[in-house]
């Protein structure tokens, strides 16, 4: 089991580089706020699978439960990870016109 954590680590270690590389690069503009949103989601990430193997283990089910439930988790982050996220970007063709913006409504107090 020891020896397992040393590559276990290394692997994990060795896809933050190219996953933050692919926020910054579609974070045009903005690549501090995308940065945090980055930083805070592996930070999501961390809690929600310390509570999972949390519950998983106050459920009874052993200490090696938490195996069980991280396995199917770690086998989806690729897929969640590499998915084409970004949302398609406008043109100004596809832009709406100038004359189908609502005009205000006017307030009354």
């Amino acid at each position: 089991m020891p020896l397992a954590l040393l590559p276990v680590g290394a692997f994990g270690i060795a896809t933050v580089p190219p996953l933050r590389k692919r926020v910054l690069d579609h974070a045009h503009g903005a690549p501090a706020p995308a940065s945090a949103a980055g930083i805070g989601a592996f930070g999501l990430g961390d809690a929600l699978a310390a509570r999972l193997g949390g519950a998983v283990i106050a459920a009874g089910t052993g200490w090696t439960a938490p195996n069980r439930v991280g396995a199917p988790l770690a086998a989806a982050a690729p897929g969640l990870a590499f998915r084409p996220a970004a949302p398609k970007r406008r043109t100004p063709a596809d832009a709406p016109a100038a004359d189908t913006v609502p005009a205000p409504v006017p307030v009354h107090g």
